[in-house]
């Protein structure tokens, strides 16, 4: 068996093979759309944590590596240690132009001409009164290392406030003039860089930004101004890959609960987008049922199932009704291949409950303490989860008789059993309720109560470590 969760795998030749979702087409369309847009273009592509959005941007390079086309991918998250994204865009910037400035007729010029209003540009951004500025704007401590230079800014204005006069006014004002021209001739500079690229390869100047989701906050929303008020240029493009409400939770960090976070947001991107998640109704695609599969393929635990065919039904089955996340059955399935890893042959077991415990796990873990700590009752259960909606669906050969029966079983109180016992001893039916079964099938358990919890500690016993 296996418990490290399959890479993603790009063909070079072709890029979109594994995608889920029709996300070849969506792809494809992104292409269209930065080819015949001219203006500056911010995208934020939406998706949810664990939706494949740095597979998308791995599968859409390579799309474009094949039409010959080069864009930035710049992954936030490994660079959120640096005090500004300016520097990073920059470098980033320089190193694509030197890659492809061979095949780029008269790119030189522009070149050392953007370099150096970079440079400028980059030595105003980065004094220690801008660092101040940035912390206190972003509700952020000012570290140990500016205390030394705070006190002595205070006591020097303390000193010689009497003193201010017409020429520290003048300087003042020629420095916000010289800072202003440095801004715009960065921005004419990189217009002018960005218009000799898109006459190469018919294609703006593109920066994919993945991970931004998973930054500082002060970092994220930084990175965002620095788009705005320096890149925001004819023939540059942002494509952002975002879980947009972690972005907006970070505005609300920043400037508060009351703030327009949506709002704040729309003054940064051109158009919102989400990234697929389901197939297209008019032809068949791969979705969460390709993927389930292939996980469960992957990691290869069907021996140690009792019945692995029926167990893969469960699962897409639970999949489906509870809604995960591409993220959350990847972790529902890791859970299930630690327990049948680790599993006795002679250990009490279900596979159902198994697929469904650990998807409860993931998706609900304050219900499933619950379970685990055995104070759920069967009623609670089929409120909470709906599992009795499970004939509304198609349950690929999952029996409902036998799921609803199986949480009966495990969760009915002793008088609920004790009378259902009962009430089949004075009928005349001609077999026993199904959840009776169960207890002939357990009989070896000195508790029908006990097994969820029961199999609540193996699945727990070589849980994953958590992101």
């Amino acid at each position: 068996m296996r418990i490290q969760p399959p890479r993603p795998v790009v063909d070079e030749k072709e890029p979109f093979k594994h995608a889920l979702f029709d996300r070849k087409n969506f792809g494809e369309s992104l292409t269209a759309l930065l080819r015949n847009v001219e203006d500056s273009l911010v995208v934020f592509v939406n998706a949810p944590w664990g939706e494949g959005k740095t597979t998308f941007a791995e599968m859409w390079r390579s799309h474009l590596r094949s039409q010959k086309l080069e864009v930035i991918y710049f992954d936030a998250y490994a660079a959120d240690y640096i005090e500004d994204p300016f520097v990073c865009f920059s470098g980033e910037i320089l190193e694509l132009i030197d890659k492809r400035s061979t095949e780029i007729d008269g790119i030189e010029a522009p070149k050392r001409e953007f370099k150096k209003t970079a440079v400028e540009v980059g030595k105003r951004l980065a004094g220690l009164a801008t660092k101040i500025a940035l912390r206190a704007a972003t509700m952020n401590a000012v570290d140990a290392t500016h205390i030394t230079d705070l006190k002595n800014i205070g006591d020097d204005v303390a000193a010689g406030v009497s003193e201010i006069g017409s020429e520290i006014i003048e300087k003042k004002i020629e420095d916000y003039v010289a800072e202003k021209d440095a801004l715009k001739a960065f921005r004419q500079s990189l217009a002018k860089l960005a218009k000799k690229f898109r006459e190469e390869q018919g294609f703006p100047l593109t920066i994919v930004v993945d991970e931004l989701d998973r930054c500082r906050p002060d970092f994220a929303l930084n990175l965002l101004e620095r788009i705005k008020h320096l890149f925001d240029v004819e023939g540059v493009a942002f494509i952002l890959l975002v879980n947009r409400d972690q972005i907006e939770s970070y505005v609300r960090a920043v400037y508060g609960e009351k703030v327009d976070a949506r709002g704040y947001l729309l003054k940064f991107g051109n158009l919102f987008v989400d990234l697929p998640s389901i197939p297209p109704a008019f032809h068949e695609g791969k979705g969460r049922r390709e993927f389930t599969q292939n996980l469960l393929t992957h990691y290869a635990f069907g021996k140690a199932a009792q019945n692995f065919e029926a167990l893969s039904r469960s699962v897409e089955m639970l999949v489906e009704h509870f809604e995960l996340t591409l993220r959350e059955i990847e972790k529902a399935v890791l859970t299930m291949t630690l327990y049948y890893s680790s599993s006795s042959q002679t250990e009490v077991s279900d596979d159902f409950l198994v697929a469904l415990l650990s998807a409860l796990k993931v998706k609900n873990p304050s219900f499933y303490e619950r379970l685990r700590r055995g104070t759920i009752t069967a009623g609670d259960f089929f409120l909470e989860t709906r599992l009795n909606n499970f004939a509304k669906q198609p349950s690929g050969g999952l029996s409902q008789d036998y799921a609803n029966a199986m949480i009966e079983f495990c969760l009915m109180s002793e008088a609920e059993f004790d009378k259902m016992r009962r009430e089949h001893l004075v009928s005349s039916q001609s077999s026993p309720p199904r959840t009776l079964l169960m207890a002939e099938r357990f009989w070896r358990l000195s508790d029908r109560k006990k097994l969820i919890p029961f199999l609540c500690s193996r699945l727990e016993q070589f849980a994953s470590v958590p992101e």
